[in-house]
């Protein structure tokens, strides 16, 4: 469309002074022509250069229907060809349908029953291929393209010719081919506008191809060469504006259209251009009060200049909004000021989800979210979000970065559970609290979140992230799966993270129950001290230092053995988690007495019976018996005689050497 339009400006001079000319002295036949004639073929000529110039304001209706009216009543042959071109051009710009479809109908009928004079078949071709494309007849379109590069020899035709060929490639999708014969163009062409419109096609074609940085350097280089090309016609400035708007790109559609306003001094014109420039800003907000600010006096501007104008009682509403987005005003009252409105209903109901959000009244916000599920995606754009589900993305984050921080992970799982996989997404990709969440999915793990963390992470190089997965199979009790990440730490071969996953190997292969694998890890700990040192704070080295002491006793290893068992024990009183006593304390304690240290092994043992809480009876009958061979040691009867009746009283012992020998004395 934008071609066609600049296409036309250059043509229509020189087409109607050659008219004015020609038709001022002859008609057809040689003839001279009336004054009324020629009177009637200049007025005829003034409403079609009148009808482009409201076009090129924006003011495409009323072209139209001045136009149409013309058409109708029209009876001068001369004026038929640049009728049929305008009217042609004005259906474009009307996009509907049934008018396209009649308009390319026409025209091409003209076209081929040589209507359309020389002078307008360029222009007349272009306009066509317009309407081929709107009514997706590409094959006819280029067809009509090869003719104008074919058939025409002016260079600057053809360029256009080129340029119409590159639309219909990528009206195709075949966007390499579109660029190609654009970029040829540039490097061919010495005309600047034909470099401005190439360039402005061009960038329409990076953005279908999904090339936004080729497409932001090309319109700012557009924008800053030739400002012009836009600000000379208002209908194509406002298609640009458009545009720019929907692809991201607001600021360069700021840039036009205050150029716009710096060169119009129509009040209409300043109106419209006004109220789009505050609806670019509104949709630039940033979650800050720079744009809404900007907006603002725009408004502000449309209410005090323009009572009467088209933009009068929108402007009043948007300020309103405003007015209630920075917090003057209670939502509440502009649901009852625009009932009607259900765009700004929607804002309201908007605006106090975000004044809950606030508030930090996550749960509340969540229980209501069937009822904001009605808020539209374009009105969560205006206030700074993709869409709704973004707002609820960030009320989740907020709420489980909340239970991360307060160490509430028991309440993490239930919040994962109703939460979006693009929101577990931000909060993998949070830095501050990645890691503190994995700590909590291996403590309150989650089947969504794992798979989620494991989709997310399929293909990483990260050993802390494999070890996190790893810890947080074993959680879930899959451990094929752990084994899985546990080669992949190896894989990746992270001394620090091998090290930080020692004891889960260890837990691994204590689960596989494979003694060869077990033997061969001990082996490769006890020459490699320091990653058992590294571990000293996972609650997990007593396990370790319990299976550890086994496999030293097993290869009489016994002053290693010794080591590891009061490193057992000590680990057992610090953390207050006797979970081998008594048979820590009765080991200890067969030391002691070796090293007739009797009076350290009684002690031991008495620990024992105080500080483990559950003790099977046979291991209990074990430990009174080894008391009470102490006590008789001591010459101490009635503590042995104590110890023996405990011993004595003890129930559900199963086939207890200990036992018996106590019912014996």
């Amino acid at each position: 469309m934008k071609l066609l339009i600049i296409f036309i400006l250059f043509f229509s001079t020189l087409l109607f002074a050659k008219k004015d000319f020609y038709y001022g002295f002859i008609d057809s036949s040689g003839e001279q022509i009336s004054q009324r004639r020629k009177r009637a073929i200049s007025d005829g000529f003034e409403i079609i250069n009148h009808a482009r110039q409201l076009a090129k304001e924006g003011k495409v209706d009323e072209a139209y229907t001045q136009i149409e009216a013309f058409k109708s009543q029209n009876t001068i042959k001369i004026l038929d060809s640049a009728l049929i071109v305008v009217y042609s051009e004005l259906a474009l710009k009307k996009k509907t349908k049934r008018l396209i479809l009649e308009a390319s109908k026409e025209l091409e009928q003209a076209i081929n029953d040589s209507r359309i004079y020389e002078e307008d078949l360029a222009r007349a071709y272009m306009v066509l291929i317009e309407l081929k494309l709107n009514t997706n007849k590409s094959k006819d379109a280029i067809y009509f393209a090869n003719i104008i590069i074919n058939n025409f020899n002016n260079p600057i035709t053809k360029a256009y010719g080129k340029i119409y060929l590159a639309k219909i490639y990528k009206h195709q999708r075949d966007y390499g081919k579109s660029i190609n014969i654009l970029y040829k163009i540039l490097t061919e062409t010495t005309d600047v506008l034909v470099a401005t419109i190439v360039a402005d096609e061009l960038f329409d074609v990076y953005i279908l191809d999904g090339k936004r940085d080729e497409a932001y350097e090309l319109i700012s280089k557009v924008l800053q060469k030739n400002m012009d090309y836009y600000a000379d016609d208002s209908f194509l400035a406002l298609e640009k504006v458009n545009r720019l708007t929907k692809v991201g790109m607001p600021e360069f559609a700021v840039e036009i259209l205050e150029e716009l306003l710096r060169r119009t001094n129509k009040p209409s014109s300043i109106e419209d251009f006004k109220f789009k420039l505050a609806d670019t800003y509104m949709s630039m907000y940033d979650r800050t009060d720079k744009y809404l600010l900007k907006a603002k006096e725009l408004y502000k501007d449309i209410i005090n200049d323009f009572p009467d104008g088209v933009y009068f009682e929108k402007s009043k509403m948007y300020l309103d909004e405003i007015v209630m987005r920075e917090g003057k005003i209670e939502p509440a009252v502009l649901a009852t000021k625009y009932q009607s409105s259900e765009a700004m209903q929607q804002k309201v109901l908007l605006q106090e989800l975000l004044n809950d959000k606030a508030k930090k009244k996550y749960e509340l916000i969540l229980k209501s979210k069937r009822v904001y599920n009605k808020i539209s995606n374009t009105i969560a754009n205006r206030f700074g979000y993709d869409s709704i589900n973004a707002i609820f993305d960030e009320v989740n984050i907020e709420m489980i970065k909340n239970y991360l921080r307060t160490g509430k992970c028991f309440l993490l799982k239930d919040a994962l559970e109703t939460s979006r996989n693009e929101t577990l997404e931000l909060l993998i990709k949070d830095e501050e609290l990645k890691f503190k969440f994995f700590e909590c999915m291996v403590e309150a793990p989650s089947e969504k979140s794992y798979l989620l963390i494991k989709d997310t992470f399929n293909s990483t190089r990260d050993a802390n992230i494999y070890l996190y997965l790893e810890r947080m199979a074993i959680s879930l009790g899959d451990f094929e799966e752990a084994e899985n990440y546990s080669n992949k730490v190896e894989m990746v071969d992270d001394k620090e993270v091998l090290s930080k996953e020692f004891l889960y190997k260890f837990l691994l292969l204590k689960q596989k129950n494979d003694s060869v694998s077990l033997d061969r890890y001990f082996n490769f700990a006890s020459k490699n001290e320091d990653i058992i040192e590294n571990n000293q704070d996972n609650p997990m080295i007593i396990d370790f230092y319990y299976n550890y002491y086994l496999y030293l006793i097993k290869n009489d290893m016994k002053e290693k053995a010794k080591e590891i068992l009061t490193k057992l024990y000590d680990k057992q009183n610090a953390l207050k988690a006797y979970v081998y006593s008594p048979f820590t304390e009765l080991e200890l304690a067969k030391i002691e007495q070796t090293n007739n240290n009797n009076e350290k092994a009684l002690e031991l043992l008495l620990k024992s019976i105080e500080n483990a809480r559950r003790i099977r009876p046979n291991d209990l009958a074990q430990t009174y018996y080894s008391i009470i061979k102490l006590y008789e040691e001591f010459g101490n009867n009635i503590k042995k005689d104590e110890y023996i009746n405990k011993c004595k009283d003890l129930e559900n012992t199963k086939d207890s050497l200990y036992k018996k020998m106590c019912d014996e004395m």
